[in-house]
């Protein structure tokens, strides 16, 4: 009958390592795959955007956009500016005026880079000269209502809270909640991954 060797001090110790290496590359995949996949759902469904994303990025000069309020249309032709824009289609109502207040202060609140973000209403009608932010008008408010709600994939009632880039294209839309801070980490980000050389 022939007896099992015993392994000897150096295979033991060979194993262990062995045993070592390998559980530096498994464990990990394993804790990986159970936060990923697996029952915990660590992950959220969350996007890195705060607001509503607007896909494809819509284009407020396609759709009529005149301008009031503003010396020149082309001001802001400079990449990394960015616009709040409240849009509406009605009188600028309570609401409205709350969305306003709200932009105005997302803007303080962008701090040394608030140069680079202006607040602009955006409506189907000419508003009274008590508005001190530039107003632009849209030729075809219909249509881009429309084209809107199809892009960001939301029937969003007006007034909204929109984040357009300095060529007028519509990034993200925020329902008339109280998003300011949702808006604010948005507009942090765009501004920092425009920011000019």
């Amino acid at each position: 009958m022939k007896t099992r060797s015993r392994a000897t001090p150096a295979q033991r110790k060979g194993r262990l390592i062995l045993s070592g290496i390998a559980a530096v590359f498994v464990i990990p995949v394993i804790v990986a795959a159970i936060f990923t996949m697996g029952p915990l759902e660590w992950q959220t469904n969350r996007t890195v955007n705060y607001g509503i994303l607007v896909k494809p990025a819509l284009e407020l000069t396609s759709f009529g956009l005149s301008t009031h309020g503003e010396i020149d249309t082309r001001k802001r032709t400079v990449p990394g500016d960015w616009f709040l824009v409240v849009f509406h289609d009605e009188a600028c109502a309570t609401l409205c005026e709350r969305l306003l207040d709200q932009a105005t202060q997302i803007q303080t609140a962008i701090g040394r880079d608030r140069t680079r973000v202006e607040v602009a209403l955006l409506s189907p009608q000419s508003l009274p000269a008590a508005f001190e932010n530039p107003r632009w008008l849209l030729g075809e408010t219909d249509r881009f209502v429309r084209e809107l709600h199809a892009a960001a994939d939301s029937q969003q009632q007006l007034p909204v809270l929109l984040i357009v880039d300095h060529r007028r294209r519509v990034a993200l839309m925020y329902p008339p909640k109280d998003h300011a801070q949702d808006a604010l980490r948005d507009l942090k980000r765009l501004l920092k991954s425009s920011a000019p050389p």
